[in-house]
């Protein structure tokens, strides 16, 4: 019987959500988002990617600082509060052709509202890092999650306890204060997909990738 490798929690964990901290917003200026997205699953005889939902704010406590969360809304609907929050810096700024660098440590919070549940909360801290270029009226960007996993696999007690999920993506204006994100992501690229109860789209057999999407409103 195959195991189920990514569940929803962690699903959650590797960042079902466009990556918006892209450039510092500025002192003082806040960006709201709304993501939608997930890993592509065969369902209904097609492949579909699963339409995960976020609501997020990043807020400029600096010239190269940004600090924000996000809000998971569809893990409402099974009894799960998901959370996340932390900050983003940007050591090297875009001038020329160089282009923006961030780095974004994040902590991951889940709590279950289910009674009579062993285990009610689980944190889970990660790290992205993103490169963006400008080009043309938008931005270029490459980069990846890392997700630090705690628990053990029943199954497999020699699995990575990092979770790495690469992604690309483009920044498209679409207004003076609006933008759109979309991303390809490879969840879990470090982790066979043979073991997967779930029907993902794998790369080489291994993860799942996703499509995403955002919508980003400056303030």
């Amino acid at each position: 019987m195959k195991n189920i490798l990514l569940p929803a929690a962690f699903a959650l964990v590797l960042g079902c959500a466009a990556h918006t901290n892209l450039a510092p917003v500025g002192r003082g200026n806040i960006d709201a988002n709304v993501s939608v997205g997930g890993p592509i699953v065969k369902a209904f005889g097609a492949r579909i990617p699963v339409p995960y939902l976020t609501a997020g704010l990043d807020y400029g406590l600096g010239e190269r600082m940004n600090i924000g969360g996000s809000f998971h809304l569809l893990s409402l609907a099974y009894q799960v509060i998901g959370v996340d929050f932390g900050a983003a810096f940007f050591p090297i700024a875009a001038e020329g052709a160089r282009p923006t660098v961030g780095v974004q440590p994040r902590v991951m919070m889940l709590c279950s509202t289910k009674p009579d549940v062993e285990s009610r909360f689980r944190l889970y801290p990660g790290l992205s890092a993103s490169t963006a270029w400008a080009v043309r009226s938008g931005l270029l960007y490459i980069g990846s999650d890392v997700t630090f996993r705690f628990s053990s696999l029943t199954y497999d007690k020699e699995a990575s306890s990092l979770i790495l999920s690469p992604f690309v993506g483009y920044q498209w204006r679409i207004g003076h204060r609006t933008s759109l994100l979309t991303e390809c992501k490879w969840h879990g690229a470090n982790f066979s997909s043979d073991m997967v109860t779930v029907d993902y789209l794998p790369v080489s057999g291994h993860g799942a990738l996703s499509t995403l999407f955002s919508i980003v409103r400056s303030f």
